[in-house]
């Protein structure tokens, strides 16, 4: 016979089984806001034109400025931003980007 502590579930595993808790699914604290993302976005437009970005997804900037930030990626500088900011400049870019619309 099993020992009544065997039965007992580990609360993390419960909460799991019912869907409570996403182990998995990273979300950012809070969404991004685009018009930081522009103030943050023009020490950038010394060195990035407005149409560098075309075509690209937000969530597609916001990885790769993260890799820059990490230095996975080569830059010219190194970067150094918050996390807040990278969601910023990759939302701001990124909406620019899907509107064909200037960046500056």
């Amino acid at each position: 016979m099993a020992s009544p502590g065997s039965r007992r579930m580990h609360a993390g595993t419960a909460l799991a089984a019912l869907g409570l808790v996403p182990l998995s699914i990273p979300y950012p604290a809070q969404a991004a806001d685009v018009q930081a993302g522009k103030a943050a976005a023009e020490k950038c437009v010394a060195c990035h034109a407005a149409d560098d970005w075309e075509g690209e997804s937000a969530a597609s900037l916001e990885s790769l400025i993260r890799d820059i930030v990490a230095g996975k990626v080569k830059h010219k500088q190194p970067l150094e931003l918050t996390p807040a900011e990278v969601a910023d400049i990759a939302a701001y870019w990124g909406e620019a980007s899907q509107k064909g619309r200037k960046r500056r």
